[in-house]
């Protein structure tokens, strides 16, 4: 049994509670939970390998994060923005420069008290590009950030830019002190609700409640454990057995079953998150647009969507752009026709000569159904494909970024400018494509900068037209997010963004 007086966990003490639930496919053994003590363990398809917000790339790193740490802002459930450790921000010259001011008192699970100089430095080690992280280009056109007095930062960027104030409650932006470890993925320091405690790599994570947190009376648990069930038989046995009490994601053709279980609650919203067919447009075949636009139309997107989420979703028009946005515009993806498609594979002269290797991990619910509806959609027309099931773990490690053509998986963001830049400008952090279309990046770079709104529509609408017809990715739906919990789990909403606040998170009586 874990003891709670040492709040120490090694492996052997792991796998003897779990009963080896986390590495075998069957369920273990029920956790041993202290009657005076509230803890909530969640499951998550994938294992955690970093908690350095810095250099996070997949959601249940960006769930760690967000329990460890705190941001200068924080997004409601509606996804407008809200004070964090900044009590007010403002801008004296129509958005190019920002000045927030921070909360006092507000601590670091070290102790000491949060000053403007471990802003600055949580945002100068994302900016450098030695440091190399991905959420470099994601954080806005910083060109500066001072510290002008303890309690006050003061960014300025390249030019005026409205959603910057959203852009600061991101995953890259949260606040580690000035102090800390040059290792915090094994040693990581925040301000957030609960303080880390234990990590087991590859398995799972324990956090404890913060007892000096500076939201009064938060948080209401005593223990989160963040835990990796790679086997999705063995997910929904612990969720049954009361091993866990939340599921993070389920996939849709479990929620039938998972609703039946006694006492879980099954919670689906309307989200942004995209799995996008990616073609690296820098490279053979794909670096020739007729054979982009060939498996545009070689593509039913209906016919996948229908498919893949059974009801709960939406199709989607090759863009991460969601009709939810103020700036979505409704364009005409390139429609499903077979002969229009292989017309453009013998125009571009490779008619019966593509072969592909086609990566999807079978860790993200979704990815894998996408795969095998489309392989015969482009066998179709012409082109093999192989299908390669990947681990989560090594898709990032060894397919995201470096292989030619992938499925991936992403949770959608509170901005146009994070649905569209980060992805799609030639010096984006998450160009998966390697896409580079100096129209496109102007566009962007000119949106970024405007602050007239009918102008700023324009200059997305263009940037969606071009994606729908010429960009590197079949975005062909959005996915409702699906959660599942114990019916005695309160106050811990679904995020369409996939995000988690355990902050007010409590078990009722």
């Amino acid at each position: 049994m874990i003891s709670d007086k040492s709040g120490s966990i090694t492996r052997k003490d792991l796998l003897a509670v779990l009963g080896g639930g986390i590495l075998a496919a069957g369920a273990g053994a029920r956790i041993a939970i202290a009657a005076d003590r509230a803890i909530l363990k969640i499951s998550f398809r994938s294992s955690i390998k970093r908690l350095d917000p810095a250099f996070t790339i997949s959601s249940d790193e960006y769930i760690a994060t967000q329990t460890i740490y705190d941001n200068l802002t924080r997004l409601d459930s509606t996804l407008g923005v809200i004070p964090g450790v900044a009590e007010s921000w403002s801008s004296p010259d129509s958005g190019k420069t920002w000045i927030f001011k921070l909360r006092k008192g507000v601590r670091f699970h070290h102790g000491r008290e949060l000053e403007a100089q471990d802003v600055v430095f949580s945002a100068r080690r994302v900016l450098d590009p030695k440091a190399g992280s991905p959420g470099r280009r994601a954080i806005g056109p910083i060109t500066d950030v001072v510290a002008t007095d303890p309690l006050t930062v003061t960014f300025t960027l390249e030019g005026p830019f409205a959603d910057f104030p959203a852009i600061m409650s991101g995953t890259f932006m949260r606040i580690v002190p000035s102090d800390a470890s040059q290792n915090l993925d094994q040693k990581p320091v925040g301000t957030g609700p609960f303080r880390f405690t234990e990590w087991v790599p590859g398995q799972a994570v324990k956090l404890t409640r913060n007892p000096d947190y500076w939201m009064p009376g938060l948080p209401k648990l005593d223990e989160v454990w963040l835990v990796s069930y790679p086997v999705q038989a063995a997910e929904q046995a612990a969720l049954s057995s009361g091993e866990t009490q939340m599921m993070w994601e389920v996939q849709t053709s479990l929620e039938p079953a998972v609703k039946k279980l006694p006492n879980i609650a099954v919670t689906e919203i309307s989200s942004t998150g995209f799995q996008p067919l990616v073609m690296r447009s820098d490279r053979p075949p794909f670096n020739d647009p007729r054979v982009r636009q060939a498996v545009k139309h070689a593509i039913n997107r209906d016919l996948v969507m229908r498919f893949v989420l059974q009801g709960h979703g939406s199709v989607a028009q090759d863009t991460p752009v969601p009709p939810s946005s103020a700036f979505f515009t409704k364009v005409a993806a390139p429609p499903y026709d077979p002969a229009k498609a292989r017309a453009l594979l013998s125009e571009a002269g490779v008619a019966g000569q593509l072969s592909l290797r086609l990566f999807a991990s079978n860790e993200r619910a979704g990815c894998i159904e996408q795969a095998q509806v489309i392989k015969p959609m482009l066998e179709a027309v012409g082109i093999k494909v192989d299908i390669q099931q990947v681990p989560w773990d090594r898709f990032n490690a060894e397919v995201w970024k470096k292989e030619t053509f992938f499925i991936s998986n992403w949770v959608g963001r509170p901005t146009i400018d994070e649905e569209l830049y980060p992805y799609f400008h030639s010096t984006g952090s998450w160009n998966e494509y390697n896409y580079a279309n100096p129209e496109v990046d102007r566009l962007l770079d000119q949106a970024r900068r405007e602050l007239d709104l009918t102008a700023r529509k324009a200059d997305y609408a263009k940037v969606q037209e071009i994606l729908a017809a010429d960009g590197p990715a079949v975005i062909c739906y959005f996915s409702n997010y699906i959660s599942a919990k114990v019916s005695s789990l309160e106050d811990t909403p679904a995020s369409p963004l996939k995000w988690l606040d355990l902050r007010e998170s409590r078990f009722k009586a």
